[in-house]
């Protein structure tokens, strides 16, 4: 088995068992139920979840343009629009996150270097980690009073690590000690690769240590980061709605928060089958049958995945940067 052929073989697998999930979700719905709640669904509803989830895209744009200007690039909104839902599709269709490695690479077609391109991707990934532990705190602690499973109390536990972890180093690094670690071991390497990698490393640091300690694009992208999952979240509220379920606004932001951590790790194409069950599980906490809450599952997922690749994938065609060009610049990343 090649190199080229493994991640293919990984990602059939997966899928398989991204699907495999999905039909069991179904099947212990009840295929008759599952179909009865999905015809009685309002289109009007859908429609308008698209709407807001759409609205969602000018917020996450927006975040992404501060984070460009400050690097000292003007980009037109339109463009950063469509590299970064171009990204979002790809991490849909490709093993790894190499959606995420395909925005690093069009921002530095944009002359953004390849660290502060990097610094960018990884900023807003634990901003994104940091809004949904501040929204689902709410619904968190109200769940807590009535016992809250386990796993969500250590899912709840382990993000809020990872988001203090980058956040607590730059604010203890001040004078950017670990770039001078970074630098010495650089050094101490006389091969070609290490070294480059290690420059890279170091230059990703600065950037991103520069990032978080800029505290009004710091307060500004986490607001921004904050509106965005609201979005998200009322997108799966519509959704619920639609399907003529009365399920409480903070369970629903719970729900797609829990889901959407449950995305870290991509273990199957687009977290397909994941998300549901994790969306499914949470809402069934709150009261909500099995059956109904599969169904929102379901369609809030695809409503988020079809919008996404439907703009995503043009956009990547238009931008230029073939698949196999992301492939090598995930190998290089990798190195």
């Amino acid at each position: 088995m090649t190199r080229k052929t493994k991640p293919t073989i990984y990602r059939i697998i997966g899928l398989v068992i991204g699907i495999g999930i999905l039909l069991t979700l179904v099947y212990r719905a009840g295929f008759e139920r599952f179909w009865d709640i999905i015809l009685q669904t309002s289109p009007q509803w859908i429609a308008l979840s698209v709407a807001v989830y759409a609205a969602s895209w000018i917020f996450r744009t927006w975040r992404l343009h501060g984070f460009a200007t400050h690097a000292g690039k003007s980009i037109k909104m339109v463009d950063l629009f469509a590299l970064h839902i171009s990204g979002y599709a790809l991490n849909a269709v490709l093993p790894a996150k190499l959606g995420d490695v395909a925005t690093v690479g069009y921002l530095t077609m944009r002359e953004i270097s390849i660290g502060r391109s990097a610094a960018i991707v990884l900023q807003t990934r634990i901003l994104d980690v940091l809004a949904l532990v501040l929204l689902s705190l709410p619904a968190f602690v109200s769940l807590l009073r009535n016992g809250a499973p386990s796993w969500i109390m250590t899912t709840v536990l382990l993000c809020t690590v990872i988001v203090a972890v980058p956040i607590g180093i730059v604010a203890l690094d001040k004078g950017k000690r670990f770039s001078n670690v970074w630098e010495n071991l650089q050094n101490r390497f006389g091969h070609k690769l290490p070294k480059l990698a290690l420059e890279k490393t170091r230059e990703a640091y600065e950037a991103y240590h520069e990032i978080a300690t800029a505290r009004k694009l710091m307060v500004a992208s986490i607001l921004l980061s904050l509106v965005i999952w609201v979005f998200d979240g009322l997108t799966c509220y519509a959704v619920s709605i639609a399907v003529g379920a009365h399920v409480p606004i903070l369970a629903v932001i719970l729900a797609v928060s829990m889901a959407n951590i449950g995305k870290i790790a991509p273990a199957t194409p687009g977290s397909i089958g994941i998300y549901e069950g994790i969306l499914a599980a949470v809402l069934v906490l709150f009261g909500v049958s099995f059956d109904v809450a599969v169904v929102i599952a379901i369609l809030d997922h695809a409503v988020k995945k079809l919008f996404n690749l439907g703009f995503g994938l043009p956009a990547t065609m238009a931008l230029g940067l073939t698949i196999r060009q992301i492939y090598q610049m995930g190998e290089k990343k990798d190195h």
